[in-house]
């Protein structure tokens, strides 16, 4: 039988908080999952003060670059969390949002790349990646099929082994959204590694944010 590998999602939810990263990766190693998974945001990377389009969502935080500035890291702390990872015997993943967050994760020394469904479609990101000649697993959430078709091709042709998770973006996302009936037409369509990232916030359904074949 094939074995799932299973990714837990952190992403942001540390809220800033180191000491919060490592208790995740802490708590995470208990639950047996192979991997845990972070983002890095680096502010002077992706954003800027001068966004009018940012809408306020922070009683914290006066701008969205404001925000990214206090969720971030600096390159020794992700260090850090990195070899915390490789002590407890779990993979290391963070999300990348910007070529200058690429340049850091090679610097970490991750195995793979995963892609957030915002992402999915930077060519420019995907280019620089696909430099590192390491897997990559694309969420699908915001995409369209001619959307993924573009990305997985563009990987495809440059040798990248590809995987691409069912996603649904809606938190919670509802039972009749999960959208599982999907898992087979990616498989038939680009034939690689198929699996879910799960958006529903339940545990009865599937217990991490993505997991998939091999």
């Amino acid at each position: 039988m094939k074995k799932v590998f299973t990714i837990a999602e952190v992403a942001q939810a540390h809220d800033g908080s180191l000491g919060m990263a490592h208790a995740y990766i802490d708590a995470l190693v208990r639950r047996g999952v192979d991997a845990v998974k972070f983002q890095i945001h680096l502010a002077h990377a992706e954003s800027s003060i001068h966004e009018p389009f940012r809408v306020k969502f922070s009683q914290q935080d006066a701008t969205r670059y404001a925000y990214w500035q206090r969720m971030s890291f600096t390159k020794e702390q992700w260090k850090g969390l990195k070899q915390h990872c490789d002590d407890a015997g779990i993979e290391f993943m963070a999300s990348p949002f910007s070529n200058a967050a690429v340049d850091w994760l090679e610097e970490l020394g991750v195995k793979r790349y995963k892609i957030g469904s915002g992402e999915v479609n930077n060519l420019l990101m995907l280019q620089k990646i696909a430099q590192t000649q390491k897997p990559v697993i694309l969420s699908s959430g915001m995409s369209s099929f001619e959307e993924l078709d573009e990305s997985v091709q563009f990987l495809k042709n440059q040798n990248i082994e590809v995987s691409v998770l069912q996603c649904t973006t809606a938190y919670p996302t509802p039972p009749e959204a999960y959208g599982l009936n999907v898992i087979k037409e990616l498989q038939s369509r680009y034939q690689v590694k198929v699996g879910f990232s799960d958006h529903s916030g339940k545990v009865s359904t599937v217990s991490s944010r993505g997991s998939f074949r091999g």
